[in-house]
């Protein structure tokens, strides 16, 4: 009895961790093999590390060389001559001022506002001193079904179709969030956001068609910056930043990126309008007293 119970006790002695057992062999492994493989670690990851740099390096260099060969040899220009060019907003200010600058590159313009008096001088005033083709029509950007019917009014017109549709059209509000009229914010979140996406998801298509086309998004410094002073505004400008990053993808994985183009621009303040330029003249902050002030330079 005693002899079996000692002979079912297990010898410390012999006893082997499994994970030290060396793989498919089942043998335990050795001290040093242990110990090397603890002082190789470190060395691997210092490998590893340096491997990816120098992956950084030669994938950036390249690209570094191109954007500082960029600065002094200028990029060409997009040949844009002929081509058809929508601009929302185009009646008055950022717009207007867009739509001379293509006209002097020989475009064709078709000018959209809500303000049709406005968009038919500018279309006019562009046509008598560029002598290229242009429209005017009066449609609210932020309806779906306008923009449809404006679709169908350039086709039937023999206006397009649209090669460059800029989308520009926009409202401003400088007001903090609970001083933030609602009336007006939802205007703005219409015009603002609506109308990119109302306007590209008419005119994409053709494009996509033709395979040919650039879509341009106005947004605004205030769509990469917080801007305190037009909660409702900054909001609605990063959300069109968001909306240009997202069809950019799409295009992408699609297969047609190189053949319809966007571009997402983000302007400082443009003293087009009364509005901006009064926001301008007022002091965002309030001036150091002057007891605060010492000899000191800071």
């Amino acid at each position: 009895m005693s002899s079996a119970t000692v002979s079912d006790q297990s010898d410390p002695s012999t006893c082997v961790d499994a994970n030290r057992l060396q793989e498919g062999t089942g043998q335990p492994t050795s001290p040093s093999h242990v110990r090397f493989v603890i002082a190789l670690e470190p060395l691997l990851t210092v490998l590893s590390i340096v491997i990816d740099l120098v992956k950084v390096i030669l994938l950036g260099v390249p690209l570094l060389f191109r954007e500082i060969y960029s600065m002094f040899v200028p990029r060409p220009q997009k040949d844009v001559r002929g081509q058809v060019v929508l601009v929302t907003g185009g009646g008055n200010g950022l717009g207007r001022a867009m739509a001379q600058l293509l006209a002097a590159r020989g475009c064709h313009l078709v000018l959209v506002d809500i303000d049709l008096a406005a968009a038919e001088r500018a279309a006019e005033e562009i046509k008598q001193q560029y002598g290229v083709s242009t429209r005017a029509y009066r449609v609210d950007v932020s309806q779906y079904e306008q923009c449809r019917q404006l679709a169908d009014s350039i086709e039937r017109d023999g206006a397009g179709p649209v090669d460059i549709l800029i989308n520009n059209a926009g409202l401003i509000m400088f007001a903090f969030i609970n001083d933030s009229d609602v009336e007006r914010a939802n205007s703005v979140m219409d015009v603002n956001m609506k109308s990119h996406i109302w306007m590209t998801k008419v005119f994409l298509d053709g494009m996509i068609k033709r395979k040919r086309g650039h879509i341009v998004g106005i947004s605004s410094m205030s769509g990469m910056y917080a801007f305190p002073w037009g909660v409702v505004y900054s909001a609605t400008k990063f959300a069109v930043s968001g909306f240009m990053a997202s069809l950019t993808e799409q295009l992408r994985i699609q297969g047609i990126s190189k053949s319809v183009r966007t571009t997402c621009v983000n302007p400082y303040y443009v003293t087009t309008r009364k509005d901006v330029v009064e926001f301008l003249q007022k002091p965002r902050y309030d001036s150091i007293p002057h007891e605060a002030q010492s000899d000191r330079s800071i």
